[in-house]
């Protein structure tokens, strides 16, 4: 796992400046060519998020917990970026990186979708070599997300979905509850958790 961060931190490279997380996550995407979420909309003690079209790589990973699924799905990820496709070409990669997690009943499941998302520039993705790996293009899409910009563990990651949901249950939001998404800007604790907005 150490190995693994250390390699996104020397691809992810960066030094924030700002004192809000938020700030924080906006400078490091102007500054390392991450996707900027185009609508950054403040509500209460989160945010309304959309992001433009992406392309992305991902696998599917069953695992006891998110840790382990990180570690096993972004092994596979980045050999699909260093010339693991049927190109045998470097793909280049950009921040941020994360897992999307399933719930039901309000428990997080066992089953994660890890991913990385591929630079706009790339026209055309390769093939994975890795029938477990495949490439994706994704819509416009919103999120109701809440950032934090310190390290969190495997027990408080859970009880941050789990508070997020409550909140966005209690004001009512229109949002998809039967999956989440953490996404990580940098090896430092940058990161965002998100609920896919509803209705759009």
């Amino acid at each position: 796992m150490l190995r693994i961060f250390l390699t996104v931190s020397v691809l992810f490279w960066n030094q924030l400046a700002a004192q809000k997380a938020a700030e924080e996550m906006i400078e490091l995407c102007e500054a390392g060519d991450c996707l900027l979420p185009v609508v950054a909309i403040e509500d209460k003690n989160y945010k309304e998020m959309e992001y433009k079209f992406r392309q992305r790589v991902e696998t599917e990973v069953h695992a006891v917990n998110f840790k382990s699924a990180m570690e096993i799905g972004l092994e596979k990820l980045f050999n699909y970026s260093r010339c693991g496709n049927a190109a045998g070409t470097v793909v280049p990669i950009s921040a941020p990186w994360g897992v999307f997690g399933y719930l039901e009943n309000g428990k997080i499941q066992q089953r994660f979708r890890v991913y990385l998302e591929i630079l706009p520039e790339v026209i055309n993705p390769p093939e994975p070599t890795d029938p477990t790996v495949k490439t994706v293009f994704a819509p416009p899409v919103r999120y109701f997300a809440r950032v934090f910009d310190n390290k969190v563990d495997e027990e408080q990651i859970e009880e941050c979905v789990t508070q997020l949901l409550k909140d966005l249950e209690q004001d009512n939001q229109p949002f998809k509850g039967t999956f989440f998404v953490i996404a990580f800007y940098n090896t430092h604790g940058l990161m965002g958790i998100g609920f896919e907005k509803a209705g759009e």
